[in-house]
């Protein structure tokens, strides 16, 4: 499982690996809510940097047990994961 902070946005999906993505600002947060797991942005508005750790280690564990990432339910990342590159590469 990969937990992946952004700042700009990321559409990365790390197919076969599960990635969570982590907003570091509630502005993109709230441009890309369906693609972003969990806005960090809270602990400036007041949330410990404990509970923030705990919901990120909640979504961790929901996805550890059969949960889906955003980037899984959009289905992110066939094209990230090429075991075998056929031809040249740049």
């Amino acid at each position: 499982m990969l937990c992946f902070t952004t700042g700009r946005g990321s559409t990365y999906g790390c197919k076969p690996t599960p990635s969570i993505k982590l907003a570091t600002n509630s502005d993109l947060y709230q441009r890309m809510e369906e693609d972003m797991d969990i806005n960090c942005d809270d602990i400036l508005d007041g949330m410990s940097i404990e509970a923030e750790g705990e919901e990120i280690f909640g979504r961790i564990l929901a996805i550890a047990f059969g949960g889906r990432s955003k980037s899984e339910a959009l289905g992110y990342g066939r094209n990230e994961f090429v075991p075998r590159q056929i031809g040249a590469t740049m």
